[in-house]
């Protein structure tokens, strides 16, 4: 595949990215009652890393409940996000393979892995959704939370390898995406130990989306050649 063709996959999957997460963002909302501990104020996030029983209750209450079923929707949703950020990583890898090839395809495998992780930890919290809190057990919630810290670093390594082949670019605005995802990758990395700088990995990622987005997605450029063509037919 050609570099063009790659920026152009690479444009429209940054698009994709953004657009699922503003669909993870909108609506359904979790109800007031829903309250996640230890300063994370994001109800999913806090379920990613939830640590036991009580902290389920505090994000979901006890079956039924409306933020259950606000999670599942959710959950249901994010499995799109996961094609689509898996898909941006693998395609950057290919782009920047000309950097460093070995580097390359490391970030490119670590970003399939995380998101085979992220599909685990989803299916964790589905099964979770649909139990009381009387029948959840620990084994459930390692289920989620072990996944899910997993996922968090292999992404965050992909994203710092693919930072370091952005910033030797000679693109001012690739070398502004890598700076985004090398901050991304170190929150995202600290974030394991401390879960609250997970949220904040959250803000430059959504940055290096918005870069490649501009730099790479030209759909006007595309029909301006399309109608130059067809005007010298």
């Amino acid at each position: 595949m050609t570099a063009s063709k790659l920026e152009h996959w690479a444009g429209l999957l940054a698009v994709l990215n953004l657009a699922m997460i503003a669909i993870l963002l909108g609506r359904p909302y979790f109800s007031n009652a829903s309250h996640p501990v230890r300063g994370i104020s994001n109800p999913g996030l806090a379920m990613e890393v939830v640590r036991n029983i009580a902290e389920v209750d505090a994000i979901l209450s006890d079956a039924p409940s409306p933020d259950r079923e606000v999670m599942r929707i959710k959950q249901y949703a994010d499995f799109g996000f996961i094609g689509c950020y898996a898909a941006l990583l693998v395609v950057m890898a290919m782009l920047l393979a000309r950097e460093n090839r070995m580097i390359a395809i490391a970030a490119g495998a670590l970003g399939v892995i995380a998101a085979l992780c992220d599909v685990i930890e989803n299916v964790g919290i589905l099964r979770i959704v649909d139990v009381d809190l009387l029948h959840t057990t620990q084994v459930m919630i390692n289920a989620i939370r072990y996944p899910s810290l997993v996922k968090w670093a292999l992404a965050s390594l992909s994203l710092g390898l693919l930072a370091m082949l952005l910033l030797r670019s000679r693109s001012i605005g690739l070398r502004i995406v890598g700076a985004l995802n090398l901050i991304a990758a170190m929150l995202g990395l600290y974030g394991i130990y401390d879960n609250v700088f997970l949220g904040w990995s959250g803000l430059p990622m959504l940055g290096g989306f918005l870069g490649l987005a501009i730099l790479y997605f030209r759909p006007q450029r595309r029909d301006v050649q399309r109608n130059s063509r067809s005007y010298g037919d």
